[in-house]
């Protein structure tokens, strides 16, 4: 038996080391949030179902009265797509000037944030959908006004 532990020693630090390379390759490979959410096909249908939620939501549809929906959803869809790492161009304003005279309440964003986790929760996996909300989150202080 004692001839036997070198051996063993040796085969388990063999395992453990196979094991480190291919955590690294996998990591290495590891693909951004944009592609582990499905690109801008699924984004564009989240920002759409997320946009027509809160502009039918009585209490939230006061905000999006002299909008253009439609470049609303592209500009958001664009934004999402740079922020999860995809190779979009946002050319949209900053969040703070673009909500600036819309005196967006607490309970207005609460609304919206609600109907996007709903949208991702059809879409996306929890992983990606808690992802994408922890980088949107900081987001909050330039659109919250009142």
């Amino acid at each position: 038996m004692k001839k036997f532990i070198p051996l063993l020693n040796i085969l388990f630090t063999i395992v453990l080391i196979g094991a480190c390379l291919n955590a690294r390759a996998y990591s290495a490979e590891e693909k951004t949030l944009y592609e582990r959410i499905g690109g801008k096909p699924v984004l564009t249908i989240v920002v759409s179902e997320t946009v027509d939620e809160v502009i039918a939501n009585p209490k939230t549809k006061r905000s999006f009265a002299d909008t253009k929906i439609s470049t609303l959803k592209a500009s958001i869809t664009n934004q999402f797509c740079v922020i999860t790492g995809g190779d979009c161009i946002y050319e949209g304003e900053s969040m703070k000037k673009s909500h600036a005279d819309l005196k967006i309440s607490t309970a207005e964003f609460e609304l919206l944030v609600q109907a996007l986790r709903d949208a991702l929760n059809r879409h996306v996996n929890t992983r990606e959908k808690n992802e994408l909300l922890k980088l949107l989150a900081p987001m909050k202080h330039d659109v919250v006004t009142n």
